[in-house]
């Protein structure tokens, strides 16, 4: 209970600071003596020039802002200016000075422009260019209430590098007299019938092409033509296959007991006892026995073994 009971106390606390601070701005702001934000003029001096204020299309000229403040007022470190000076473009590094003696605080803001598109030619014989409105802010040394100051910049004349003299000069090369009639080797017609026969040539061309690479040659059936053998010779011949090349004893067990399992289906269940008991004896069979074996078989049955 303690702990939320300061938890309260503390929530008023802030709540009535900030209730008051926003009572004191709106009398502030209703009595006019907002010491925040605003010019001083008495404090702040702001002059602007172009150098030279008369040039050439495509001249570098220097953009140059001097403000002068007091530096027990105003802190001169905060001073700074935001400007535009559009259709110029920055052709260099920007420089600031800073200076305070006597308590009088003088900054210069130097600006190298430059401008080589539409816009800032020369109209006929002469143009005038005049940059954007800006600003000089800054910060009272009382307070951290921002001030700021209005820029405003001379017009600029803007000469053109060619003179009546030189256009009377150039040797034109246009001329007023009527062109002559267009001609052509072929007409309209006969040119949409030649690229209608071309067109149709290559559909052709196409269609062959595509009828060439799609036809395929029907594959013939694949005839075995090899003897085919019963389940009996085929347990046989693995009997022997494994005899013949040396099989592991259980490799040579499973053949004699699937040959004993083809015996018994063709009705031979004497054969199929002694192929079991052979499969089955304590120690492997021998290649003679098994070969012995399959002789009686193949005598008893027909069957053939290649």
């Amino acid at each position: 209970m303690t702990l939320k009971r300061g938890a309260l106390i503390g929530f008023q606390v802030v709540l009535a600071i900030l209730v008051g601070l926003a009572i004191r701005e709106v009398w502030l702001a209703r009595s006019g003596n907002d010491t925040t934000v605003g010019p001083a003029p008495e404090t702040v001096g702001v002059e602007a020039h172009v150098t030279p204020s008369v040039h050439v299309f495509g001249e570098p000229i220097v953009a140059t802002v001097e403000v002068v403040a007091d530096a027990t007022a105003i802190k001169p470190e905060t001073i700074r200016v935001e400007t535009d000076f559009e259709p110029y473009e920055i052709a260099g590094t920007p420089t600031v000075d800073r200076s305070v003696v006597d308590g009088i605080a003088r900054v210069v803001f130097r600006y190298p422009l430059r401008c080589l598109g539409e816009g800032c030619d020369a109209a006929e014989a002469r143009g005038i260019a005049e940059f954007p409105e800006g600003f000089v802010r800054y910060r009272f040394v009382e307070g951290s209430g921002p001030g700021r100051q209005l820029l405003e910049w001379p017009s600029v004349e803007v000469a053109s590098r060619v003179t009546p003299a030189d256009l009377e000069a150039v040797r034109w090369r246009a001329s007023e007299t009527a062109l002559p009639a267009t001609t052509m080797r072929i007409g309209p017609i006969a040119l949409a019938i030649v690229l209608l026969a071309l067109a149709a040539a290559l559909v052709g061309v196409a269609i062959w092409l595509a009828r060439r690479l799609w036809r395929t040659e029907p594959e013939d059936d694949v005839v075995d033509t090899g003897p085919v053998r019963s389940p009996l010779e085929r347990a046989l011949g693995l009997a022997l296959a494994d005899a013949h090349n040396g099989a592991a004893p259980a490799e040579r067990r499973r053949a004699l007991e699937r040959l004993a399992r083809e015996l018994a289906t063709v009705d031979q269940p004497g054969l199929a006892d002694d192929a079991r008991a052979l499969a089955w004896s304590p120690s492997p069979a021998s290649n003679d026995e098994i070969a012995g074996f399959a002789r009686r078989v193949e005598d008893a049955t027909g069957a053939v073994v290649a």
